[in-house]
């Protein structure tokens, strides 16, 4: 079968040693290019990149080894698979030192050729694939499912990270712990046959309303929800819980054929150099609010002293 989308670089400094290959590869549909030096393969490599790359080890002024070298250190060319080509009279300690790479010993057989181009692409496809599906796993356990909010996981690396900036910086960050003050009532829906997922998503668009994207909102509980701002001291933090305090207040929440009325207790804390850098006390402080905030009657924002 043919393969139109595999876009292959030869580079050699005979390229009449390669023609033959060059033409067997367009037959099976490849794209080929052929340049006879380094520079102008890292040249073309700018144009468009290459699935693979068949690499001719020894070349004047600038060998396989420096080609290979300059495009594992480009972002862009680091993970293109390379392919040696050697004389067949080439030292064996130069092969050698490049044990991780496939090598073909010219003259080459066009067959050979397809076969390794067709198998090392295969693996590249697979390793991608893999990564891909490695990236979808380790976003699944940063994320809340009913939500699409970071969770308490990424909410605790990324408070880590940001704290360690206040204090290196001296730059103010407060966080917001948001939680439904009906939370029996809540819990209710928990049980309902159209399930919470839709509500959920709701009260979490809502409270990203109006949000930075420096701003980080995660769901740390069943009606829980923590809001880190960047950047924001207690006043300007106020304001934020103000904002989304009245924001779902004043929002009718679709569930099933019915719509429901909620409102959030909020607790504001700002951070302050005596506390710990990994994000507990602050929480604590904040949560310690809110829950103020709830006994008080909720729908109210209060701040930790």
């Amino acid at each position: 079968m043919k393969d139109p989308s595999a876009c292959v670089l030869i580079v050699d400094d005979q390229p009449a040693d390669v023609a033959l290959v060059a033409e067997f590869l367009k037959g099976s549909g490849m794209t080929v290019t052929v340049v006879a030096d380094g520079f102008k393969a890292l040249a073309a490599c700018k144009v468009r990149t290459p699935d693979i790359i068949l690499l001719d080890l020894q070349m004047p002024i600038m060998s396989g080894t420096d080609v290979l070298n300059r495009l594992t250190a480009e972002e862009k060319t680091k993970n293109i698979p390379v392919v040696f080509l050697r004389p067949a009279e080439a030292k064996l300690a130069l092969a050698k030192e490049h044990d991780d790479y496939p090598l073909l010993v010219k003259p080459l057989e066009p067959q050979d050729v397809l076969s390794l181009v067709k198998t090392v692409l295969r693996e590249k496809t697979l390793k991608d694939e893999l990564k891909k599906k490695e990236a979808q796993l380790k976003e699944l356990t940063l994320t809340d499912p009913l939500t699409s909010c970071r969770n308490s996981r990424y909410l605790m690396e990324f408070l880590r990270t940001e704290l360690r900036q206040c204090v290196r910086y001296e730059h103010p960050l407060s966080v917001l712990v948001i939680e439904v003050d009906s939370a029996k009532e809540l819990a209710r829906f928990w049980n309902a046959s159209t399930g919470t997922e839709p509500l959920l998503s709701q009260l979490a668009t809502v409270m990203n309303r109006g949000n930075r994207k420096a701003d980080l909102l995660s769901r740390t509980g069943q009606a829980e929800f923590v809001l880190v701002l960047p950047f924001t001291n207690a006043e300007g933090a106020v304001e934020v819980a103000e904002r989304v305090r009245t924001g779902v207040d004043q929002n009718s929440f679709i569930f099933g054929e019915d719509t429901e009325k909620f409102t959030v207790s909020i607790g504001v804390c700002q951070f302050k150099p005596k506390m710990d850098t990994t994000g507990e006390t602050l929480l604590s402080f904040a949560r310690a609010a809110m829950h103020q905030a709830k006994e008080a009657g909720g729908n109210q924002t209060f701040v930790a002293e």
